[in-house]
């Protein structure tokens, strides 16, 4: 029963957030900003696309 005996994490958690730091706690963990700047590159993408299509449109340019 792999579920009763493993460690409780909690506590280290704990420290880990309640730390007095300047970093944001959505960056506190490791991969987050891994994550984060993957989302952040794609949203900036499909602005880009967006606004690029929108200004095709506008022009009246085809193709």
């Amino acid at each position: 029963m792999s579920l009763i005996n493993r460690p409780n994490p909690v506590p280290h958690l704990q420290r880990l957030y309640q730390k007095p730091t300047h970093v944001p706690i959505y960056l506190r963990r490791g991969g987050d900003r891994l994550i984060l700047t993957g989302f952040g590159a794609l949203v900036t993408v499909g602005i880009i696309g967006a606004l690029y299509g929108t200004t095709k449109m506008a022009r009246g340019v085809k193709n």
